[in-house]
């Protein structure tokens, strides 16, 4: 059974993707042509958008997702997993005529990964017609909407519903949809969006531009009003028209960087839609989320939960209520 939906009965609805990840952990990334043994390997519960939800209620939020899985022992896994993390599923469609996504991950020593996604994961994402009645009402039932818009025109359907119905919409943007849907494409989805939250391959792609701080404004210009890019040990920047947030990354020893990305955008949405805290204060704690993940396997193992973020976060000097 799903949540029972009243007014604002969730904090956020995520809409996207959810995969298998099949990581092998490897001591180097071979060359053209050439072999390596892997260390290990494992089976774990993925998914940007589905990370992301795993992320917001492990830090207490009241969150749903709406995806798409096969009919098959993966996409019964992945139903299962998010229904343990308390993951509302009850607007998951689950396919009859495909198979679950499956996304292969090699990370080398020190947390770098190369990724090998499967076309199911965007083809899995219901089309637009599955936004109906009953999912507008899921959907209005938030404060906020997360989405990848990996498939573009169910995004801006459901962006456009949340923005008529006073709901904050956050984009995460990878280089991998700016590749498919381009800047035309994708201007749609950006005017739609209060929060764009790229990493820098993703906004560096969007925009033509080396420079992050250039990036970001060229990017405010298609309908954003806050730009949140991710700068991996770098940490992470925010813009908007008046200010530049720059907040420095938590010094770890990482294991695996997979998710590091969704830890942050979990965390920083709780953190400032959800909890209401500042731009800069929003940062450290997403900052501090990504640092806990890397420090374990698997997207969504190291997703902290509150109590393990706030110990974090006092060891690290900060004072921040969460």
């Amino acid at each position: 059974m799903g949540v029972n939906i009243s007014s604002k009965s969730l904090d956020v609805v995520g809409l996207g993707e959810i995969c298998i990840d099949w990581i092998l952990k490897v001591d180097g990334f071979p060359e053209v042509d050439g072999k390596i043994f892997f260390r290990e390997s494992g089976r774990f519960p993925g998914g940007v958008t589905a990370n992301f939800t795993v992320g917001m209620a492990r830090l207490g939020g009241r969150v749903g997702f709406i995806g798409g899985v096969g009919r098959d022992e993966h996409g019964l896994m992945l139903l299962e997993a998010l229904r343990r993390e308390g993951v509302d599923v009850e607007y998951v469609k689950i396919h009859e005529d495909k198979p679950t996504a499956v996304n292969f991950i090699a990370v080398n020593h020190e947390g770098e990964k190369m990724i090998f996604m499967d076309p199911a994961l965007k083809n899995n994402v219901p089309d637009p017609d599955y936004i109906d009645g009953g999912v507008e009402q899921y959907i209005l039932s938030a404060k906020a909407l997360h989405t990848s818009a990996i498939k573009i025109e169910t995004a801006v359907k459901a962006a456009g519903i949340a923005r008529k119905g006073g709901l904050t919409v956050s984009f995460d943007l990878e280089k991998h949809v700016v590749n498919d849907y381009g800047l035309e494409g994708l201007k749609p989805m950006l005017e739609l969006t209060n929060i764009l939250m790229p990493n820098k391959l993703g906004i560096k792609t969007l925009t033509g531009r080396e420079n992050l701080l250039e990036a970001a404004r060229d990017a405010l210009r298609y309908g954003p009003e806050i730009i949140v890019i991710t700068r991996g040990d770098k940490g992470s920047i925010i813009v908007t028209d008046s200010r530049v947030i720059e907040t420095p990354a938590f010094s770890i020893e990482p294991i695996d960087t997979t998710g590091a990305g969704d830890a942050f955008n979990a965390a920083f949405i709780y953190s400032y839609v959800v909890k209401g805290l500042s731009l800069r204060e929003a940062s450290i704690v997403a900052n501090a989320a990504a640092a806990l993940k890397c420090l374990k396997l698997g997207a969504q193992t190291g997703l902290p939960r509150i109590d393990e973020l706030r110990s974090f976060l006092r060891n690290h000097g900060y004072r921040i209520e969460l």
